[in-house]
């Protein structure tokens, strides 16, 4: 089949060289002309998982209309922020295609609303109507391991069962498993989410607390996502899934986490600013902690880790005090 990826960093690169593996043909798409020109030249990115040897069938481009030229498919991985922008000019094609799968995570800056929310907006269908044709891919998948063809597996959601089997198959091999959701509200929110708790968990391996201070931080995490999860409309048994529990496992524990690895610095002294301006990569754990609490407060839910994150994130409150908060609150039962 034709696939367009949109957006070149290591999660759109890994899944366009996979796509290329499985037999389908590529275009992607990179807004810097340095990494256009390294996949077409040396097969390689040059920012994002540059020790992956791309496939020589896969085409790099610089116009997003090229990349959608004559595909039947497009995959989104362009972070949540600039979806709208980058996107809204071209939703006439858009809309046109077979199938759209988002593998980004996030919600939109303003509104909140989901990825598949914000791209069906951008496309002009209602979402769950017969028009939408957006699916959600999400689960513990670290881009690095995946390049290097360590088993895994995710999941893909979407209201169209059809259009999931052929997601499924296109994705699928010997070393990446895809499963199928319906609740795709869910694995959206579970792949989010989780974002949030793996910069915590960087700050608890940052300081060193501790095994048990991990599992415990893990159990509690767990429990708030389910919380603000359900009440967006997920369904409680996605979060114990790929998209959930799996997704947060491995975000949590990983050197490879983005996320995790801004938690550990903070925790060491550097402020957020400092770690996000030294790299290129966007962390999407950050954004996603300012809405989480946004939602919370709207809808009256005590998120007791993602309010204490966000002192540490945005109100300068050190990490040490936040740790302690969170150990001082009232005791209550364990399903409060």
């Amino acid at each position: 089949m034709n696939f367009a990826v949109l957006g070149a960093g290591s999660w759109g690169t890994t899944l366009a060289n996979l796509l290329c593996e499985n037999g389908h043909r590529v275009k992607i798409w990179a807004r810097e002309p340095e990494v256009v020109d390294g996949i077409n030249r040396h097969r390689k990115n040059p920012y994002f998982v540059s020790h992956l040897n791309l496939s020589n069938t896969l085409v790099a481009v610089s116009s997003i209309d090229q990349a959608l030229d004559q595909v039947e498919f497009a995959l989104t991985s362009i972070p949540s922020g600039f979806i709208r922008d980058t996107l809204a000019p071209y939703s006439r094609k858009l809309r046109n295609l077979r199938g759209i799968l988002n593998v980004a995570k996030g919600f939109e800056r303003g509104t909140g609303k989901r990825l598949s929310q914000l791209i069906c907006d951008i496309i002009g269908s209602e979402p769950e109507s017969a028009a939408d044709i957006v699916a959600s891919l999400s689960g513990p998948n670290l881009a690095d391991e995946v390049a290097m063809k360590k088993l895994g597996a995710s999941v893909v959601a979407c209201h169209n069962d059809e259009l999931a089997r052929l997601f499924q198959e296109s994705f699928s091999n010997h070393y990446f498993r895809i499963y199928r959701q319906s609740d795709r509200t869910g694995v959206e929110l579970g792949g989010t989410l989780k974002n949030i708790f793996a910069i915590g968990a960087g700050i608890v391996d940052g300081l060193d607390l501790g095994d048990n201070a991990k599992a415990a931080y893990l159990t509690r995490s767990l429990h708030e996502l389910v919380r603000l999860g359900t009440a967006l409309g997920g369904e409680t048994k996605t979060f114990y899934g790929l998209a959930g529990l799996g997704d947060l496992m491995a975000t949590t524990s990983s050197p490879l986490s983005r996320n995790h690895k801004l938690g550990q610095q903070i925790a060491r002294g550097k402020t957020l600013e400092e770690v996000m301006g030294s790299s290129k990569m966007v962390v999407e754990g950050v954004e996603t902690a300012k809405i989480a609490s946004e939602w919370g407060k709207k809808l009256r839910l005590p998120l007791p880790i993602t309010e204490e994150l966000c002192r540490v994130l945005f109100e300068q409150c050190p990490p040490e005090i936040a740790a302690r908060n969170l150990m001082s609150r009232s005791l209550k039962a364990e399903t409060d």
